[in-house]
């Protein structure tokens, strides 16, 4: 099926059960549920299908990048520079995963780091790479509701995460009370690029399914206008090609295919299946031109 051609998988008569369906609200120990469906796989799932030194998930970018840990360290260095990041930056990863991430930027920036996860192999996982490359960082097993800290942050980031917050604007209103005055707030996310598209179809039902139906996909003029309405300044957005991230999903199906015995072992072959076509169709999805790769950089005023 061409990438163009996913407007046209929703069939006249179909759709999906009202549990199916994306902006769907649930409370913090139903999502901490629901998106554990996802994430608490044994680690080496995500090891082998992302690659690299960092385990990035998510989109990254390949202009002069050879191997996956390269294109890993690109993004992240993007996203270092959208949070003007300096020696001893206190930052916040929303949504930290196995902290790859937060490690690399600790250790390449000398920044200072909290990771929140809902998923206790990944804390379990990240904590063991944080005493490995002896950065300063911890990681919280909580939800970004109900983290508190007394400390302010310089930056909070977050890679393809916000699309799972329903109440996306409670959290930008959460992230600016965690900033210093002049602090940084740096998503990148999915767009889509009319919120007509804001469907679900047979195609995207499958993606929406494998993170518990937690998507909340948006258009880039809907969080823009949330960022304003919590009182963040909207400082610079950045527009990523989306043949980046189909060259990233190529790499992991590579990966799968690679390394599909030990992941099998891991989580079985039914899964391995089940995800191999998650990640065609996520790169169905990613080079459509329903969508667009947006970094968004606010800033809380002085």
């Amino acid at each position: 099926m061409s990438p163009h051609t996913l407007e046209h998988t929703r069939k006249p008569g179909w759709k999906p059960a009202p549990d199916q369906e994306m902006y769907q609200s649930f409370t913090v120990d139903e999502d901490r549920e629901r998106t554990n469906q996802h994430y608490e796989q044994p680690p080496v799932f995500f090891q082998r299908i992302t690659g690299g030194e960092w385990n990035v998930y998510s989109c990254n970018l390949w202009d002069s990048a050879t191997n996956d840990t390269e294109s890993q360290e690109a993004k992240l260095d993007l996203m270092a520079r959208c949070m003007d990041l300096k020696p001893g930056a206190r930052i916040l990863d929303v949504g930290c995963g196995w902290g790859g991430p937060l490690t690399y930027l600790c250790k390449r920036y000398g920044a200072r780091g909290v990771g929140l996860t809902l998923s206790p192999k990944q804390k379990a996982f990240a904590e063991a790479r944080i005493a490995r490359h002896g950065v300063d960082a911890r990681i919280v097993e909580s939800h970004w509701h109900d983290y508190q800290d007394d400390e302010p942050f310089d930056a909070i980031y977050t890679d393809e995460v916000i699309v799972h917050f329903n109440d996306l604007g409670g959290f930008f209103g959460k992230s600016l009370s965690l900033l210093r005055p002049g602090g940084r707030m740096v998503n990148k996310e999915l767009h889509f690029t009319n919120a007509a598209h804001a469907v679900i179809n047979r195609a995207t039902l499958p993606i929406n399914e494998i993170y518990g139906f937690t998507g909340n996909y948006r258009t880039l003029a809907q969080e823009l206008a949330m960022m304003d309405d919590a009182g963040f300044d909207v400082e610079e957005v950045v527009t990523i090609p989306r043949w980046q991230y189909a060259k990233t999903l190529a790499r992991w199906q590579g990966n799968m295919h690679e390394h599909r015995a030990e992941i099998e072992e891991a989580v079985g072959t039914d899964y391995y299946l089940k995800f191999r076509r998650y990640l065609k169709l996520a790169a169905m999805m990613v080079t459509s031109p329903l969508f667009t790769v947006n970094v968004v950089v606010g800033r809380k005023p002085e």
